[in-house]
């Protein structure tokens, strides 16, 4: 967010206040570690950037839609909102036969947690989350067509 343009569509304290309200108002009861705070965290954000982005793309009409790599999609100038919305859609097809993967990549993509903050999160070793990640990456490099 250091690197946005000021008078970008979405502000940092937009996002972070926006957050808050929502993680306030929902059913954090469950949540009892800081890693799975993040990971909460993480969800609640990308439900966010996703809305937002589905907001610029029904004014644009899908126009001029091009493919962006990883650091592209970093949130949250207008070009860069189709990517979050194209990062959403393949996270959520992803999801349909491995759901792990797509927490994984959720948690790292979007509240950028460390391998160690999954793991405890998802009960798994780092190992596997590495990999995980990995796999992820890969297959949603293939699905969106980032380079």
């Amino acid at each position: 967010m250091r690197e946005e343009r000021t008078g970008h569509t979405l502000q940092t304290t937009a996002l972070v206040h926006e957050a808050y309200i929502r993680l306030v108002h929902g059913d954090s009861s469950d949540i009892d570690t800081q890693a799975h705070f993040f990971a909460v965290a993480a969800r609640v954000m990308r439900h966010i950037l996703v809305d937002h982005a589905r907001g610029a793309r029904r004014v644009k009409r899908g126009q001029g839609i091009r493919k962006i790599s990883f650091e592209e999609a970093a949130p949250l100038s207008d070009d860069r909102l189709e990517g979050i919305a194209a990062v959403d859609e393949a996270l959520t097809r992803l999801a349909a036969f491995d759901s792990r993967k797509s927490r994984v990549f959720e948690m790292r993509f979007f509240s950028g947690m460390s391998m160690d903050q999954m793991a405890g999160v998802l009960k798994v070793s780092p190992v596997t989350i590495m990999r995980d990640w990995r796999m992820a990456k890969a297959w949603l490099a293939r699905e969106i067509g980032w380079s």
